[in-house]
């Protein structure tokens, strides 16, 4: 069955090298009852251990039925454990937070024995050893003889070809002795039965052969009676096999071990709470900064870029309508609706002598506030201005001095408007950081016109002059059209620039084509080159004195103005009320037909570059630290737990599977701990408990965000796992349970 040639064990340590035995030759077979003796540090443990696979060889060959394992691996020896060995321990190695009956039921889950079987096999083996009634106790309330029982019964249960059993009647009274000693005796009739021993004596009345050891020597090796076989059966002949642990049985082990040892389950809860808070933490933190970092950026095309703005068109590009207002506030998370969109963009500005000012255009409809000063305005030539209280002019020494004033109001290049300053009011009119000033709510008959010339300014012109392509380019003076009171309809007045597209030099009496395009429409008017302008006659044709700031505009009539930049509602902006949820209110909108645009993920700046370069690196190296402060504080409770997955290496389960339970016992407890972050979340959400920590925490968590960080735990808690698990196996299962002594 087993045979050693020259096989030679040594141990290294600081250093130095000490032999455990050397040169051992000897054979072993099936009915066998071999007791090996010897003083303390003769070897004969050390000998029973390589026998067993529990430790390796450094010298010679050890042969398993004829088979070599100089070249096996750890997972070879094993399987070979599981296969071929029942151990009885000198001191035990049985798990004391188990019950006797757990501890025996457990070689059969190893060896992948079925349930049916577990529970007819274990009762009769607890009752051959004399323990029915100790059955449902937890072994480390046993005494040391009750606790040797259990070991025994244990390797009874395995029913392998081969029992070795150290000082198996150590810590037993003499008549439990001689009562084991019986029993092993019988069952070596049908197994190889290998005991090391200090009390020859009672054994020797059993053994059929016995081995003395010195000094890591065989020193003597006398066979003493013939083996003793059961009749009818040639059980040397009889192939022992073993199943493998089934998931069940992993699960089932990896759950009992959350809970049977109460301080180290409350210690792993603790530490996986922590992981749990410090992720969402640093998350929380990298969220607020990149808010932060947007509400400092900037926006060239929009000016009024508060972040809570989102810009709405229809898919269709057709106009707002009533019944899209409707649809919008009854869309839910919408603050409030802002209606000539295009005029948040498009600034006023206020100055004289004495004050310069500046706002966004607001209808009249849309003020709720509370005026500070003055009334509400009556006619259409009348607004209400607003701005922060601690603005200069809303001081209250000086805001008698602008109220009922009427001041001339700018807006662009060319529009110009008179408006009486009615009432004032205090508001904070925008989140931009770079904006310092505040809103004026006038009629509709002057937003009218305000978001036509927005249109106006907003759009491409092109005017086509015989066959020439002049394009008016945004913020430039030359061919932009400009609306005049002085010329008719269907006529056009131009810069005698234009005399120079003609052959004859002559553009008077000549048709010109105006194109204005949008993203929302396309129009173009036919006009005819009635008159022609120069720096002399510029103030006589047009009635404007500022010839330099208008060389080069067309000249068109109000009406065709009008034509040509339509003053209709074809950008709406709506302000959210929840930024949490924004994201799922932008994707509402799109599906009721419109195409959003949130200004937040518009923003650029240094801060947001910043952010990417410094702070989410920082992020990573943060959770990597959190990982590992884990694991080390983890791997000190799990410690405690070494000797057990130590035990169940020596009993044969292999890597694989020792992973798995483990893997079970740190999801159980990740799932717990992940479920109690979900229940104090609700709780807080709902106002049930007042955490203001933790409120702070989840303002930035999303849906998916709760989903990414179950995952970042499910992976860490495997990672730990995994790297717990490899430190395990880098020794021999003795090697590593002697570590963790």
């Amino acid at each position: 069955m087993i045979e050693l040639k020259n096989v030679s064990k040594f141990y290294y340590s600081k250093g130095m090298i000490a032999s455990g035995f050397s040169r051992v030759n000897l054979k072993f077979d099936v009915g066998e009852f071999v007791v090996i003796t010897g003083e303390s540090g003769s070897g004969k443990t050390t000998l029973l251990n390589v026998i067993s696979g529990l430790d390796s060889y450094e010298e010679g060959e050890l042969y398993i039925e004829g088979k070599e394992t100089s070249h096996y691996l750890a997972s070879d020896f094993e399987e070979y454990r599981k296969k071929y060995i029942g151990n009885i321990f000198q001191n035990f190695n049985l798990i004391g937070s188990y019950t006797v009956y757990q501890n025996v039921e457990l070689i059969l889950r190893i060896n992948g024995y079925k349930k049916e079987e577990r529970k007819r096999k274990v009762p009769a083996i607890i009752k051959r050893v004399g323990l029915s009634k100790y059955a449902k106790t937890k072994v480390s309330k046993l005494s040391g003889g009750q606790k040797q029982r259990v070991s025994i019964a244990r390797a009874l249960a395995k029913d392998t070809a081969i029992v070795v059993a150290d000082e198996p009647t150590g810590n037993l009274d003499s008549k439990s002795a001689e009562g084991i000693v019986q029993l092993l005796s019988e069952i070596s009739k049908d197994k190889l039965v290998i005991v090391v021993t200090h009390n020859y004596e009672q054994f020797a009345p059993y053994a059929t052969r016995t081995i003395k050891m010195h000094d890591g020597k065989v020193v003597e090796d006398e066979r003493l009676k013939e083996r003793e076989r059961n009749s009818g059966e040639a059980r040397e002949n009889r192939t022992f096999t073993s199943g493998n642990m089934s998931v069940g049985s992993k699960i089932r082990l990896g759950v009992r071990n959350t809970f049977n040892i109460l301080p180290k389950f409350l210690l792993l809860l603790v530490v996986f709470l922590f992981v749990v808070l410090a992720v969402s933490s640093e998350y929380t933190t990298l969220k607020n900064s990149e808010a932060e970092a947007a509400k400092m950026g900037y926006n060239d095309y929009f000016n009024n870029y508060s972040e809570d703005r989102v810009i709405l068109k229809k898919s269709d590009n057709k106009s707002f309508t009533e019944e899209d207002y409707a649809k919008l506030q009854a869309a839910g998370n919408i603050k409030s609706i802002v209606k000539e969109d295009v005029l948040l963009d498009n600034m006023l500005y206020l100055e004289d002598d004495e004050m310069a000012y500046q706002g966004y255009p607001r209808n009249l409809s849309d003020f709720h506030g509370t005026l500070e000063a003055g009334r509400m305005p009556q006619r259409e030539n009348e607004m209400i201005l607003t701005g922060s209280s601690d603005d200069y002019y809303f001081q209250k020494e000086n805001v008698e001095r602008i109220l009922g004033k009427t001041y001339t109001i700018t807006m662009g290049m060319d529009y110009r408007v008179k408006l009486k300053i009615t009432g004032v009011a205090y508001e904070d009119s925008s989140s931009n950081m770079y904006f310092y000033g505040g809103n004026f709510y006038i009629s509709d008959k002057m937003l009218n016109n305000m978001v036509r010339e927005a249109y106006g300014s907003g759009s491409q012109v092109t005017t086509i002059v015989n066959n020439n392509a002049l394009v008016y380019q945004a913020g430039e003076q030359y061919y932009r059209i400009v609306q005049n009171s002085e010329v008719k309809e269907g006529e056009a007045l131009v810069s005698e620039e234009l005399n120079s597209y003609y052959e004859n030099g002559k553009a008077a009496g000549r048709e010109i084509q105006v194109k204005a395009e949008n993203i929302f429409y396309k129009r173009s008017l036919d006009l005819n080159i009635t008159q022609l302008y120069n720096k002399k006659n510029f103030t006589e044709k047009t009635g404007l004195k500022n010839f330099e700031n208008h060389d080069g505009a067309i000249f068109v009539s109000k009406a065709d103005y009008k034509r040509l930049f339509k003053a209709a509602d074809y950008q709406v902006s709506v302000y959210i009320d929840d930024m949490k949820e924004v994201e799922h209110t932008i994707s509402s909108l799109e599906k009721m037909g419109y195409t959003p645009l949130a200004l937040k993920d518009t923003l650029v700046g240094m801060n947001s570059e910043m952010l990417a370069i410094i702070q989410v690196p920082m992020a990573v190296f943060l959770i990597v630290a959190v990982f590992f402060i884990a694991y080390f504080v983890v791997q000190l409770i799990l410690r405690s737990r070494a000797s057990y997955f130590s035990i169940l290496r020596m009993l044969g389960l292999a890597k694989k599977s020792i992973r798995r339970i483990l893997d079970v016992e740190l999801f159980v407890i990740v799932n717990l701990a992940y479920g109690l972050f979900l229940a104090a979340a609700v709780l807080v959400n709902c106002d049930i408990i007042q955490f203001e920590y933790l409120k702070t925490l989840l303002a930035y968590m999303r849906i998916m965000d709760y989903g990414i960080l179950y995952a970042v735990l499910i992976a860490m808690s495997y990672l730990i796992s995994g790297k717990f698990a490899r430190k395990l196996f880098k020794k021999t299962a003795m090697g590593s349970y002697r570590e963790e002594e």
